[in-house]
């Protein structure tokens, strides 16, 4: 079975249908934040500490809502490949919240989803940089630079697996880029590790390089 890249299809908030063991190996989801859950500090009354603590819960939870709306709104837009708008509201959701990985990592699909690469490279960079465990962004990262750069590709693919040892896909790949890099070794065992955690991945025998249809 040869892997195909995947479209892009629904959103993290919902239960995903089951997904073939090629379609696993690319993240294509949008994905959305989950709302703060704060609790109230201090009273409603006359001090003035208190008073200024409750302000202050109240303008995070409406920043928070603010956030999760604009992200809701530009997931069902992208959903509809209205991307302009999709892409503005997304861009709406770092006015309000400059470091948000969630919309950083949404305008990266747009832009791969588009061919527009580079500007995917580097909106996953920004998903990175407001968060350097952030594990989508760098597997979307990952792949995208197998086309240009497979060192720089294998080094993500095993930040998420220190990151996450049980991220199966990860492994898979890994052992991909062994393979183009003419290291036989490495890429049998980290292709046995991927087939020990998914035995799915066992019919998957290589992807589409990055960028070919």
């Amino acid at each position: 079975m040869i892997v195909s890249r995947a479209s892009v299809t629904g959103f993290a908030a919902r239960r995903p249908a089951r997904r073939s063991a090629a379609s696993m190996l690319r993240i294509a989801t949008w994905l959305t934040v989950a709302g703060l859950a704060m609790s109230g500090c201090g009273s409603t009354g006359s001090n003035p500490i208190s008073s200024r603590q409750s302000s202050s819960t109240s303008s995070v939870q409406t920043a928070a809502s603010s956030v999760n709306a604009l992200i809701g709104a530009g997931i069902a837009q992208a959903d509809a490949k209205r991307y302009p708008e999709a892409e503005t509201t997304f861009r709406d959701v770092l006015i309000v919240d400059p470091g948000n990985k969630f919309a950083w990592y949404n305008l990266g699909l747009l832009a791969e989803v588009q061919n527009r690469r580079s500007d995917a490279l580097a909106y996953y960079s920004k998903a990175l940089a407001a968060d350097p465990r952030y594990t989508p962004a760098m597997y979307n990262k990952a792949i995208l630079l197998e086309g240009i750069d497979l060192h720089s590709a294998l080094a993500l693919y095993q930040r998420i697996t220190t990151i996450n040892p049980k991220a199966a896909t990860a492994y898979l790949r890994e052992s991909f880029v062994y393979d183009r890099l003419g290291d036989k070794a490495k890429a049998s065992h980290a292709r046995a590790r991927a087939v020990a955690l998914d035995r799915r991945l066992a019919t998957v025998t290589g992807p589409a390089p990055a960028g070919s249809k």
